[in-house]
This record gives structure tokens, sequence and C-alpha cells, in this order.
């Protein structure tokens, strides 16, 4: 069976299609995001917009990135830093060193994933926001505040997860390759060259979807009942 993204069926591919939109500077009509049931129905949509897009020239991308997370990490570790130093030896936890390198660099990069506590977290907040509405509604106050309270707690389980690198990132020069492709407005800006189409577009679905950018393919469905209907189709 194909894969799937595994968005939300209401939200999750025009919160995707928006991502894209301000990323690549195109505006796609209701029409085209209609008829986008794959990652190849959206990439043959950017291509219509952008058909010049991989022949732009410009300075090197990946050393105007790695520049930048360098010159970000440096008060953080006094070694000299390379593409092939390992981000585990910064002494830093994942979450609290991407925040500075995002902070100090202006720089999207991808999101780490949560340890087992952070996802407890999501659990907790999850559950508290549901039943604080519910209570609500039933005029239950004081059940209310404690479950408000409850919900508050996961926000700060979440908040406070350190995190893990994501999946296939243990260097700079890993972090570099995963980040190029999700700033490429910046590096246009900077007189860089950005990546091409389909890898911003692959790392853009990573960010948003279930899988890996380098596992997503032009007949990945964008959720599952895009691909229920083409099964039943």
């Amino acid at each position: 069976m194909p894969d799937t993204l595994d968005l939300d069926p209401e939200w999750g591919a025009i919160d995707l299609l928006e991502d894209i939109e301000d990323t690549f500077g195109i505006k796609i009509s209701d029409d085209e995001a209609e008829n986008c049931c794959t990652v190849g129905d959206v990439y043959n949509v950017i291509c219509a917009h952008l058909p010049q897009w991989d022949l732009q020239d410009g300075n090197c991308g990946s050393s105007i990135i790695f520049y930048r997370i360098r010159s970000a990490l440096r008060p953080l570790e006094k070694r000299e830093i390379r593409p092939t130093t390992a981000l585990s030896a910064m002494g830093q936890s994942p979450s609290r060193m991407f925040r500075t390198i995002e902070t100090e660099s202006g720089l999207r990069l991808p999101s780490p994933s949560m340890t087992w506590r952070g996802n407890i977290g999501v659990v907790i907040l999850t559950a508290g926001v549901i039943f604080t509405v519910i209570a609500v509604f039933a005029a239950l106050w004081l059940t209310a505040v404690v479950l408000g309270v409850i919900a508050a707690i996961g926000l700060a389980i979440v908040k406070t997860d350190p995190c893990r690198f994501p999946k296939g990132v243990e260097t700079i020069g890993e972090l570099v390759k995963r980040a190029l492709p999700l700033n490429a407005t910046f590096l246009v800006e900077a007189g860089g060259r950005p990546a091409d189409r389909w890898s911003i577009l692959t790392a853009l679905a990573g960010e948003h979807g279930s899988l890996q950018p380098a596992a997503i393919s032009p007949d990945t469905y964008l959720h599952r009942k895009s691909l229920q209907d083409a099964c039943a189709a």
C-alpha cells in the first residue's frame, strides 16, 4: 500500500500548503489545492508557478547556513566547530540548542523529536483541554479550574522536554543539510543558492507529516482519506 504523510484531512494539508506558499512566495489557488492528493501533485503545482526555480544562481547555500549556525553556537562551544562536530558534544539539550540557533541566526531548523516525557505532557495537555471544555459546558466550574491546572501542567512538561535530535541529524553537517531546504526564502534574500524544489517540498512535508523527507515519494498521499478514496476507486 502507498505511503501517506498522515496529515489531518481537515487542516493538515492546509497548514502544509500555507507553509509552501510562504517558503516559495507563491499563491496556490483553491482549485489547485483541491486537486492535490499526493506530494507529486503538490510538486507539479510548485513547478507550474516556479519553472525556473532550480536554475537560480548564487553563493553556496550550505556554506551560508553553516556559518550562521557556527556563529550562533560559538557562545556555547569554545572549540572549533566543523561540519563533522557531533551535536551531542555541545553539552546542551537539543531543544535548548535549537532554540538558541534559531534565535541567534534567524534560521528555521528541523523540529527535534519529543522524548517519552514530552509525549506524556502532550497526552496530559490534550486530555486537560478537552475535559476542561466539557466541564465548562456542563457548568462544573470548580472541576473546570482543576482540569485547567492539569492542562497547564501538561503544557509545562512539553515546554521543558529536552527532546532528541531529529532522526539522521547527529553532526553540524547533517543539521546544515536538513536546514538548507527549510530556509529557501532566507537564502534567496541573502544572495545564496536555495535547494531544489523537490528537496524543499519533502523537507516541509517531513515537518508537517509522519515521514522522514528521504522516505517521501511523488506517490505519497497527503492524508489517509485521499489514499482510501484512491483505493476505493
